[in-house]
């Protein structure tokens, strides 16, 4: 499961997920479908993207993580880049993909994420009718952040953006170096969600 040298699209994800993936704390992330979406519905566009750090609302966050992750949230918020500008320092390669009908499933899932049992219940309650997809991806930590200019095709409430040049992502590194213990991981991951 390896990146490719260069990706050109991006999710959009929370920048202290991303910062959790980072690490290696996280392995999941969460989709229902972006608000302007097409169709509504999530759709995995790509099998490998870059993460587009998002911060709209990120100090209201403080109760959709776990308390032991409050540190991070506060370290994401003060090194927000510049809002003419867009951070890359993750690429994902997704290893599946799995609809989850009932919050208790993620709840029981949380050592593979960040996220408070409030958080994911409401997930759940906001468009009960929608699924929710867990997204299993191993993440790659660029060797050095790539920064791009803000344009407005990067906005708005939807999942991805394609953006205007492909971003290079020669020399990027496991966050979760050894093959085997992610494995492992989603092994658990598949066992626990039904997947």
């Amino acid at each position: 499961m390896l990146v490719s040298d260069s990706l050109q699209v991006a999710l959009k994800e929370w920048a202290v997920v991303q910062r959790a993936l980072l690490d290696g704390t996280q392995t999941v992330m969460l989709r229902k479908g972006g608000i302007i979406e097409e169709t509504g519905d999530f759709d995995l566009r790509a099998e490998q993207f870059l993460i587009q750090p998002t911060y709209a609302h990120e100090t209201e966050r403080v109760g959709d993580i776990r308390p032991e992750y409050a540190s991070i949230l506060a370290g994401e918020e003060a090194r927000k880049a510049d809002p003419a500008i867009v951070r890359f320092e993750v690429a994902c390669v997704v290893a599946d993909v799995i609809r989850v009908d009932h919050p208790d499933r993620l709840i029981g899932l949380g050592a593979e994420h960040i996220w408070s049992e409030k958080f994911l219940r409401g997930r759940f309650d906001w468009e009960p009718y929608k699924p929710i997809f867990v997204i299993v991806a191993r993440a790659y930590a660029l060797p050095t952040p790539v920064e791009i200019s803000w344009q407005p095709q990067y906005g708005g409430c939807k999942s991805w953006s394609e953006l205007a040049e492909p971003v290079s992502t020669v020399g990027a590194t496991a966050a979760i170096a050894d093959g085997r213990e992610f494995e492992h991981r989603l092994g658990r991951i598949r066992a626990a969600l039904g997947g």
